[in-house]
């Protein structure tokens, strides 16, 4: 009798999934952001700046590239502003909410060069309201530059 039980929630459990690639549509779009950076060594604000355009995009292979328009970590003039794209995450819905993970190492690509000396850690990407609230957390650290920042990017999507 336990077999056969077992048997029919495994049937049960194996139908249910779906493995249809071809289906596979994530949310993407462009949202407007609001970034705010903070110094993990100080806790200081170290710049705060609005409409930052971040764009989420399906790629061939199923992933999903998020790219960050016009970024700065600090208010700096010296420091330039930078497209930042981290490529190949993947995406799994959750009651509602999507979520966007790395299946790996996240190397940065800043201007379109990678960027393998800069370490991407805590990072959270989500979005909510049928698509229409984007967050983003992660932590950057490059001990060559002094940097070890807390970036948070939160906006809505642009219609």
């Amino acid at each position: 009798m336990k077999k056969f039980l077992f048997l029919l929630l495994a049937s049960a459990a194996f139908a249910a999934c779906d493995n249809d690639d071809d289906n596979f549509t994530p949310d993407a779009g462009s949202y407007n952001c609001l970034l705010v950076v903070t110094d993990n060594t100080t806790g200081n604000e170290t710049n705060r700046t609005s409409n930052v355009v971040c764009n989420l995009e399906e790629q061939s292979d199923k992933s999903v590239s998020l790219t960050m328009k016009n970024v700065k970590f600090t208010d700096s003039p010296r420091e330039p502003v930078k497209t930042i794209v981290f490529p190949k995450l993947a995406c799994r819905n959750d009651g509602g909410t999507t979520h966007f993970e790395s299946a790996g190492t996240i190397v940065p690509e800043i201007d379109g060069a990678p960027y393998e000396d800069y370490r991407i850690s805590d990072f959270e990407c989500r979005l909510t309201e049928n698509a229409s609230t984007f967050h983003l957390a992660f932590i950057c650290v490059n001990a060559n530059h002094h940097l070890n920042h807390t970036a948070a990017f939160d906006g809505t999507i642009i219609q």
